[in-house]
């Protein structure tokens, strides 16, 4: 044994809506803009880590979403905030 503790992985679901005018649908493609790839690079930024974000469905280009519903797990800790109240926040966890 190493003697080192590894951290705690949690695993986060997020309500998400958006505005998919912009984007070639939900999913992350190869050269042209998802919101996946957005959400993904966002909360890797956030974290401080690479995150992947995991989704039930998808959307077409141009659709916008709403009540969508997305985990992923990371090892990053962030405080609580006002989404348990059902108030907003942005990527805080």
């Amino acid at each position: 044994m190493s003697g080192q503790q590894s951290s705690p992985v949690y695993k986060i679901a997020l309500g998400i809506e958006y505005d998919g005018s912009k984007y070639y649908g939900w999913q992350r493609q190869n050269e042209v803009r998802s919101v996946q790839e957005k959400l993904e690079k966002a909360l890797s930024q956030v974290a401080n880590e690479p995150i992947n974000v995991f989704c039930a469905g998808r959307t077409d280009a141009g659709v916008h979403g709403t009540g969508q519903v997305v985990h992923f797990e990371t090892t990053a800790l962030r405080q609580r905030c006002g989404m348990d109240a059902g108030g907003k926040c942005e990527f805080a966890w």
